[in-house]
């Protein structure tokens, strides 16, 4: 089985060609550039570099080792490439092109990236080394790779104009347990005459990341992307972390502090917003956790049109942005008529806004489908919003959107047979975000809920109970094993009422 670690790059863009801003380009002088790239031994070995003019804003990848026509002017070059002894290199520098115009990056002039991690993780982890070489202003000419420590190279520079962020990972040899680190420096004012670092545990921020199977299953992809505030392009290149893992599985990640983006793809891909995370803390990511449901924004009117908002029928309690295999309907209706309606196949951006006629009472329908392996859980899903709505206010619309939480699920997201299981009734009511879209003041006057043992033949009515805030409702799992749906019913004291359903909510082992 093979494990797969990537640190801050793989060898960048395959893409030939990226044309931005250049309108003046076709009244200069063309000349050409040729870029050579050798390896360690002197050996021509192929490249794209990044080339970047800083005064018309045209920027391109070329290939190394021929020539490529380009208007004269001056240009920041960086490349990297691996040779055929898994060496690889970075580099990067500036050049003024004038007719026709020749340069090098040459790897016998590079000098090795040593980057360590006190305490050092042990003899059990493999440990890679990463580098990045970038332009100071911020500029597209990036490049960078990862290999392992001590075939990592870097050409050195003294133009200040460049800069050099660099990292360190580590990765359980183990393909069932074991932890993932990483950490990272930035080099400025030039590329450095090689480095020699090492980097402290005590600096970095702790992700204990529980990732269950049921909603999803296989093997997964896991994903860290780092977010720079200060717009240091550089470092966010080297702040990447992405390995493989089989579901259900538990790991810690241990990278530096900041904000960072995570995200899961097996056979569904999920993923969520930026968070900071501080040096020296520890926070606990539940990924996969049943319920996948209805997540989406409640919809807004705008100018006469209804706005629906993000729909998500199957999003995770964690990452909720995702669930990108649904296919499904959506529909609404008002006073009899069907104002619209749509049916969407998988990953479709609905993004409707249909004209409403007057103020009144609206139902907007939604359903989701996924086609996941045998045995999967959140399956289908619908959502039914009945709401009053003002066409002539910019105000998002009341009603309350039910998130599932059965407790004491295993990692599978199976309960016993035979037993009670106790689900949390979350009241989901997210804003849009828009400061010029009111939210109206709303409350919860009463909550039904349902279960059903048969896909849906059948439901069971089960009183719910509101204590220190919170509504939960018992589920008597089926003796014999099987699947559980779960179905709510949230009406506010405005009347607007809003039912949700999830199918194959959790298993009963």
């Amino acid at each position: 089985m093979r494990r797969t670690a990537l640190v801050a790059s793989v060898v960048t863009v395959l893409a030939p060609l990226l044309l931005t801003g250049a309108s003046t380009a076709s009244a200069v002088t063309k000349g050409s550039l040729t870029v050579r790239t050798l390896d360690r031994s002197g050996k021509a070995v192929y490249a794209q570099v990044a080339v970047y003019n800083t005064k018309t804003l045209d920027f391109r990848y070329i290939e190394s080792n021929k020539a490529a026509s380009l208007p004269n002017g001056t240009y920041e070059l960086a490349t990297s490439f691996n040779d055929a002894q898994d060496n690889g290199v970075v580099g990067g520098h500036s050049v003024k092109v004038s007719g026709a115009t020749k340069t090098t990056f040459d790897a016998r002039v590079g000098r090795q990236v040593k980057v360590a991690l006190s305490p050092n993780p042990g003899s059990a982890y493999d440990h890679m080394v990463g580098a990045y070489v970038c332009a100071t202003d911020n500029g597209p000419a990036a490049m960078g790779t990862s290999a392992e420590s001590g075939h990592l190279y870097v050409i050195p520079t003294s133009n200040k104009a460049y800069e050099l962020a660099y990292s360190t990972a580590y990765q359980s040899r183990s393909t069932t347990g074991g932890d993932f680190w990483l950490a990272s420096a930035t080099h400025r004012n030039g590329v450095p005459s090689g480095v020699s670092a090492t980097l402290r545990r005590t600096g970095l921020t702790t992700l204990k990341v529980t990732a269950r199977s049921g909603p999803d299953s296989g093997r997964a992809r896991f994903s860290f992307g780092y977010q720079s505030a200060s717009g240091d392009a550089c470092s966010m290149y080297t702040n990447t972390l992405q390995f493989e893992r089989d579901l259900p599985n538990s790991f810690g990640v241990h990278v530096p502090p900041g904000q960072w983006t995570v995200s899961q793809q097996s056979n569904d891909f999920v993923y969520g917003g930026s968070h900071t995370y501080a040096a020296g803390r520890t926070t606990t990511l539940n990924l996969g956790h049943a319920v996948w449901g209805p997540g989406g924004t409640l919809p807004y009117t705008w100018y006469h049109q209804l706005y629906f908002g993000s729909i998500n029928q199957f999003a995770d309690p964690t990452l909720t942005a995702g669930g990108i295999l649904a296919t499904g309907t959506v529909k609404l209706t008002h006073a009899g008529k069907t104002l619209y309606s749509r049916s969407y196949t998988q990953a479709d951006d609905i993004d409707a806004q249909p004209r409403i006629p007057d103020a009144g009472w609206y139902t907007l329908t939604e359903t989701g489908h996924r086609r996941l392996p045998g045995g999967s859980l959140s399956t289908d899903s619908t959502l039914s919003l009945r709401f009053y709505a003002d066409p002539g206010k910019n105000q998002q619309i009341r009603d309350y959107i039910t998130r599932f939480w059965p407790n004491s699920l295993d990692s599978r997201n199976q309960a016993p047979h035979g037993a009670t299981t106790t689900v949390v009734l979350g009241m989901q009511r997210s804003g849009t975000g828009d400061s010029t879209v009111g939210q109206l003041s709303d409350g919860v006057k009463s909550v039904r809920a349902w279960y059903t043992t048969d896909n849906g033949a059948h439901w069971h009515a089960s009183a719910t109970k509101l204590s220190n805030g919170r509504w939960t409702v018992p589920v008597h799992n089926p003796a014999a094993g099987g699947r559980v749906g779960l179905r709510s019913t949230v009406t506010d004291t405005h009347g607007d009422s809003a039912t949700t359903t999830v199918y194959n909510a959790y298993a009963v082992s």
